[in-house]
């Protein structure tokens, strides 16, 4: 079962979720900003999905745009050195792997994909003025902008994530409102429930 949940929002769950989690347990998405009071998880289903990545794929480095509002990347990257710098001394942080690290070649060839303009900014001392723009630029282009050389940086990391989640065998997890649509598409002929929690109502939703 995958329940979708708007991020940095608490949610009301109907009895069937809950059932579901006393039965099989349940699991949350990246570091557990977006925990539901109440739901005792067993842990992270992104630290799971991780452990089956080789390497480390450019393109896991979305990240560093992705939910700054919970993740305060516009707080941590702030520092002495640039931004470029920041990203680097940071990423114990920031990166998507808790036990790997990322060079400055892959975060070059990341910023260089994700559009020539970022690597540019990046380049600039890392001051709170200079961090925000950098990072907002980055977070709409990749979330909020259609298709864009970003998006399609996140999608790559994505894919791998829904794939991954589709191929559990059982459990509750907690995903991003983002991941519903496509973990729906790609949910053709299995047996999961795709529910889409909705923080304005007493239950969720049911797609």
């Amino acid at each position: 079962m995958f329940v979708g949940q708007a991020h940095g929002k608490q949610a009301a769950l109907p009895p069937q979720v809950k059932s579901a989690i006393a039965q099989y347990g349940a699991w949350y998405e990246g570091d557990g900003g977006d925990k539901v009071q109440g739901v005792s998880y067993k842990g992270s289903w992104d630290d799971a999905a991780a452990k089956d990545v080789k390497g480390y794929p450019k393109h896991f480095l979305f990240v560093v745009f992705t939910n700054t509002a919970v993740n305060k990347q516009k707080e941590i990257l702030v520092g002495d050195g640039t931004i470029f710098d920041r990203i680097l001394k940071t990423q114990d942080r920031l990166g998507y792997f808790k036990n790997k690290r990322f060079d400055a070649d892959t975060l070059e060839s990341f910023l260089e994909e994700m559009g020539g303009e970022y690597l540019r900014l990046s380049r600039a001392p890392a001051t709170k003025e200079n961090v925000a723009k950098f990072v907002s630029k980055g977070e709409r282009a990749m979330w909020e902008s259609g298709s864009t050389l970003a998006k399609r940086m996140a999608d790559k990391a994505n894919n791998y994530r829904d794939m991954w989640l589709l191929s559990q065998p059982k459990g509750v997890y907690f995903v991003g409102s983002d991941h519903i649509d496509a973990l729906k598409k790609l949910n053709t002929g299995k047996n999961s429930t795709v529910e889409k929690a909705d923080d304005k109502q007493k239950n969720t939703k049911l797609i």
